[in-house]
């Protein structure tokens, strides 16, 4: 991170050109090559983001077998859900 030598603003980078560039007093700073500057980010996650998540099985989607249908059936008669 580079500061303004005249006004001490925090130079910006030009897109796709070699320039720092202050916002305050239109001061340039010209580098020569990318190695004098670079970009960094660096992503600082809390506890609760890298915990693992368990997704249990849900038990609404397992299917009844053919013979607890019959009996179900029998037991109260037909529904109109046929999802059961």
């Amino acid at each position: 991170m580079q500061f303004c030598p005249k006004c001490n603003n925090i130079l910006i980078p030009i897109k796709g050109k070699k320039i720092l560039y202050c916002r305050a007093c239109d001061y340039e700073y010209k580098f020569k090559s990318k190695e004098e500057y670079k970009i960094i980010k660096k992503i600082h996650h809390s506890e609760s983001e890298m915990a693992p998540i368990v997704v249990e099985k849900s038990e609404m989607h397992k299917k009844i077998s053919e013979d607890d249908r019959k009996a179900f059936e029998e037991f109260f008669g037909k529904t109109e859900n046929p999802s059961y």
